[in-house]
């Protein structure tokens, strides 16, 4: 399916399907980076979900009253033809950089808890062609995939956090209550939980304009909620500090939950395990088939297929350097979801007013 097809259609897929999407889009980030949301602070997780619904509701309002059905055509209608090709350019690598940074803490992940003689050169290799196969028919057949997949994802996390309540300390989340300075330096850390919600403004075109702002926001604002009770959980369970230096602490928290006497952690991490490659399969197919419009956009192609298996070995590649060094892609994606979200989406935004305000006038 082409950018235009898909574009020319009313809807490319149910209100569900969309909600799903922008969940499953953002829950890359949203425990995989515990370096991260180990310093946060309530204070930071208030700001990030309040940028993340006021940037998806402009975004919202600009499909509403634009003209273009895709995340390009929004960029080109309102900030010109050159401006969008490095935008779009931009977006590119900030996308190929949370694809590595999804597999990179897979491979870690699965090679720790579950796959132990297993060489770190398959996962990542495995996954990306999964993800491949996934995207081939575009949009549309990621959001069917993630419909079928969600329940089975959704129920047992949220099972997970619901017996961590039973070993919460709450004396650990007072620290949530006094929160630390806020350096410009911390701005990436805002938006870690959120992970790859910037993706929603590739899809969020492709749905009927009526009831769009809705399907965004409440995709948003599951996902904040959800953002809290992993805060809420591993921080009142392991403390702020033993948090931040726990690779996993979601994992870790699935193998100590238990309900009065009765211990539910034999292998109980196998289950998250399952979720964790869920998640990073309908994350990482997200963020390539944006990653596969950006450049659709930059080089005029229609068919954003033809990126597909071209990308492959380049993210193969980098994921493999990554599991040694990721700290250039974590720069890229950390920086990138911000300026995406505080930059480029009100940029568009107050564009559009202005644009508005001059027909009217």
């Amino acid at each position: 399916m082409t950018v235009n097809e898909s574009a020319n259609r009313k809807s490319a897929f149910s209100e569900w399907q969309l909600t799903v999407l922008v969940i499953t889009s953002g829950m890359c980030g949203m425990y995989f980076y515990p370096d991260s949301f180990g310093r946060w602070s309530g204070i930071t997780l208030i700001i990030s979900i309040a940028l993340t619904l006021l940037s998806m509701g402009m975004l919202a309002r600009c499909f509403s009253i634009g003209e273009s059905k895709s995340f390009p055509g929004l960029l080109r209608e309102y900030l010109g033809y050159i401006p969008a090709k490095i935008i779009l350019a931009g977006a590119a690598l900030y996308f190929a950089a949370e694809i590595c940074r999804v597999t990179v803490k897979q491979t870690q992940m699965t090679g720790l808890f579950l796959l132990e003689k297993t060489p770190p050169q398959v996962i990542p290799a495995v996954t990306l062609l999964t993800v491949c196969f996934i995207i081939t028919s575009g949009i549309r057949q990621v959001s069917r995939t993630a419909e079928l997949l969600f329940p089975a994802i959704a129920l047992p996390l949220l099972f997970i956090l619901a017996m961590g309540l039973f070993s919460l300390d709450f004396g650990e989340l007072l620290p949530l209550l006094s929160p630390d300075r806020l350096p410009v330096s911390t701005l990436p850390e805002w938006f870690s939980p959120l992970g790859g919600i910037t993706a929603a403004a590739y899809f969020a075109g492709y749905y009927e304009k009526k009831r769009l702002r809705r399907c965004l926001l409440s995709g948003s604002l599951a996902l904040a909620v959800l953002c809290v009770g992993v805060l809420t959980c591993c921080v009142g369970v392991f403390s702020v500090e033993g948090t931040k230096h726990l690779s996993f602490p979601l994992t870790e928290l699935s193998r100590v939950v238990s309900i009065g006497n009765i211990s539910l952690n034999h292998r109980f991490d196998i289950l998250y395990i399952m979720i964790y490659n869920a998640v990073t399969l309908l994350s990482a197919g997200i963020l390539l088939y944006c990653c596969c419009i950006s450049l659709c956009g930059v080089f005029n192609v229609k068919n954003h297929s033809v990126f597909n298996f071209l990308l492959l070995p380049v993210i193969y590649t980098l994921s493999y350097l990554s599991l040694s060094d990721d700290s250039i892609a974590g720069l890229i994606a950390d920086w990138g979801k911000v300026l995406f979200l505080c930059g480029v989406i009100p940029a568009v935004y107050i564009a559009a007013m202005v644009r508005r305000k001059k027909k009217v006038v």
